[in-house]
């Protein structure tokens, strides 16, 4: 690629990037549905028509957007690999990371299970457009599990988490209780207290439900 070539691109790059940018304010404003091409247009300051040399539709726009902020959470929490900091401190992270992320970007969880779901995705199957963006949304969700899951080995390596559990099955209880935490957020229309959530949440992680038979 020469350097008009490669100038070219970077234009095209920040004018994508600044698209992607104006979708997300009227995505969170007017939720998935309600948001027209348009809309997104006059926020981004382009034409209608101009959005069509960078995207098709309001469904590209939306998944590119969201694996471009997938990209960004991946490598937030991958941080807390790296710095191996004490388990419960990088769960923590890790925790809000994905809080964060889902907390302030409501018309991710509202607007996902509008598009329709690739079973398997392989390099074998000729997908559309969009079916290749959702394997890579599927793809990134996959990572961040897969992210908690080293988090627990590394600790269990550490001596740090003791349970004889599989790590799979645990990663997915506490992506289970985040769940929970997004879902309670949604019904009630806006975002918690992330830092008192993760707390209830490590509370209950190390000391169970502390059952005791009766006799």
């Amino acid at each position: 690629m020469d350097q008009k070539e490669t100038r070219e691109q970077l234009v095209r790059d920040a004018k994508s990037s600044l698209i992607l940018d104006a979708a997300q304010r009227v995505f969170a404003e007017k939720g998935y549905h309600e948001t027209r091409l348009e809309d997104i247009a006059i926020q981004a300051g382009f034409s209608k028509a101009a959005l069509y040399n960078y995207y098709s539709d309001k469904e590209s726009i939306f998944l590119n957007l969201v694996n471009r902020d997938f990209d960004r959470l991946i490598e937030v929490m991958e941080k807390t690999l790296v710095l191996e900091a004490p388990f419960m401190d990088s769960l923590a992270s890790a925790m809000r990371a994905v809080l964060s992320f889902f907390g302030d970007h409501f018309s991710i969880m509202l607007a996902t299970s509008h598009f329709r779901s690739v079973e398997k995705c392989t390099t074998e199957k000729n997908y559309n457009y969009h079916e290749k963006l959702f394997c890579q949304y599927k793809k990134n969700f996959t990572q961040v599990i897969e992210i908690f899951i080293k988090n627990l080995k590394q600790a269990k390596r550490k001596g740090e988490v003791r349970s004889e559990l599989d790590e799979r099955i645990v990663s997915g209880y506490i992506i289970s209780l985040l769940r929970g935490v997004l879902t309670e957020w949604r019904m009630q229309g806006k975002k918690g207290d992330a830092d008192a959530e993760i707390s209830s949440i490590l509370t209950f992680l190390r000391k169970g439900l502390d059952f005791h038979p009766a006799h």
